[in-house]
């Protein structure tokens, strides 16, 4: 992986590619910039992309990027409403359509293979922004805009190492980008446990469990904190995000879960501060939990998950995203 420092003078001579229609709210302006001549996308369809459909896109298309699985994500202001892996790209579009059927109305869909021709069909009746995949066949953009012109077809490069950006006060935040290797690139037959996760308490992972355990704790990275996704066949079927509890968030992803939340698994993004949340995602049925550890109360937490008899992983590994 190339290493990235931060510099102590750090020089940016960055140059408009585009202008765009306006910012975040059509009261703002906006334009795109480059430090290079390349943009990291070519749009092929649809009409003018705007600033919010830039920044969904990238956010899509670096999430779908974590998977080595053919997978679909949906999302919508930054935060996958659903995403599948499965080896039929028109299967896994309709299984992450159908963890939330109501929110994916104006989102943006994100594919890691070029899509076809039964994913578009898949798509009939549901208004999107926009599609980024790696590629499109030609028969595939006709199916598109046959779909609706105004959709927007992007076709995007796997983006390069950068240091990420954030204005605040008279200055910025520089930080290098949340990559690190937690898992191969390819799966490995083997123990279904991680580089340097740790069982706390329960049965060790079913093979299966661990496929579910892995597809979390990609998802739940992209997931905006406080961040819980549960997963259940490789299928995000519950999400909780923005919330200033945790537990909040444990409620949402539950509520949205409904059943099929009994032997599924849960990913938090951080450490759970107090046992709340693990009682609620036992009475749920969650089998299994995955989270950092970390926590003043991490013995508690263990305690209550040791009580109901389920699983609790520890990765050492935060994913906030703010």
């Amino acid at each position: 992986m190339q290493k990235l420092d931060l510099p102590k003078n750090l020089n940016l001579k960055l140059k408009k590619y585009k202008d765009l229609r306006y910012g975040e709210n059509p009261h703002q302006k906006s334009a795109y910039y480059l430090q290079d001549e390349e943009p990291g996308y070519k749009q092929l369809s649809g009409i003018a992309l705007s600033h919010n459909n830039l920044g969904d896109a990238n956010h899509a298309w670096r999430l779908v990027l974590e998977f080595w699985e053919p997978t679909v994500a949906i999302i919508k202001h930054g935060n996958p409403t659903g995403i599948a892996s499965r080896k039929n790209l028109a299967q896994a579009y309709k299984l992450a359509y159908g963890a939330d059927t109501i929110s994916p109305f104006g989102g943006i869909i994100a594919v890691n293979r070029p899509p076809t021709l039964d994913m578009v069909s898949a798509m009939r009746g549901v208004f999107y922004e926009l599609i980024v995949a790696p590629d499109f066949d030609k028969k595939v953009l006709e199916a598109l805009s046959k779909k609706s012109q105004k959709l927007r077809v992007v076709k995007a490069k796997k983006p390069p190492r950068q240091l990420e950006f954030t204005r605040v006060f008279n200055g910025y935040l520089v930080q290098t980008p949340d990559d690190m290797v937690e898992f191969e690139s390819q799966p490995k037959a083997g123990p279904p446990l991680a580089g340097k996760w740790k069982m706390m308490t329960g049965s060790r992972p079913t093979q299966k469990q661990f496929d579910d355990l892995e597809f979390a704790w990609k998802v739940v990275k992209h997931v905006r904190s406080n961040a819980i996704v549960v997963v259940r066949d490789k299928i995000m079927i519950g999400m909780g995000t923005g919330q200033p509890n945790r537990v909040n968030s444990v409620k949402l992803a539950l509520t949205q879960a409904k059943d099929r939340a009994r032997g599924a698994v849960l990913a938090s993004d951080a450490f759970f501060p107090f046992a709340d949340n693990v009682e609620l995602a036992a009475k749920a049925g969650i089998s299994v939990i995955i989270q950092p550890g970390g926590s003043i109360h991490d013995k508690d937490v263990i305690a209550a998950a040791k009580k109901h008899k389920m699983t609790m992983v520890f990765t050492g590994v935060r994913h906030f995203k703010h």
